[in-house]
């Protein structure tokens, strides 16, 4: 669990970095500002999907190493689905809200992680 954790935190760093500079690109280019809305709003969902997602697995890790006989009980995909869609939503009705960045940025956090596993695998190696 410390390697997800570690994972998590340093994907959230970066993750976060970018919500920071969409949203000063946003502020500073007009030009701009619909896309880095958009992107900034879907690397924040992104990161709560993965926090979720995160929470999730040390549940059930932590289920599983305990040897518990009970199953553990939740909503996850659901509140995933649920965030996605609440952010589609969100983007579609503000029209100061970019839908092409949104869902860019949707993927960000996964995609760091295929990223950094890759990366990783080369260092091993």
């Amino acid at each position: 669990m410390d390697d997800l954790a570690a994972l998590l935190r340093k994907l959230f760093r970066h993750a976060f970095c970018f919500i920071t500079a969409s949203l000063v690109l946003a502020l500073l280019l007009p030009s701009f500002r619909a896309m880095g809305l958009g992107l900034a709003l879907g690397t924040a969902v992104s990161v709560a999907i993965s926090w979720n997602l995160g929470r999730k697995t040390e549940r059930i890790t932590r289920h599983l190493v305990q040897r518990s006989e009970t199953r553990t009980l939740g909503f996850g995909f659901v509140t995933r689905v649920g965030i996605v869609l609440a952010a589609t939503y969100l983007a579609f009705k503000a029209p100061q809200v970019n839908l092409v960045g949104m869902v860019i940025g949707l993927v960000f956090v996964q995609f760091g992680t295929i990223v950094y596993g890759i990366f990783s695998a080369f260092r091993k190696h």
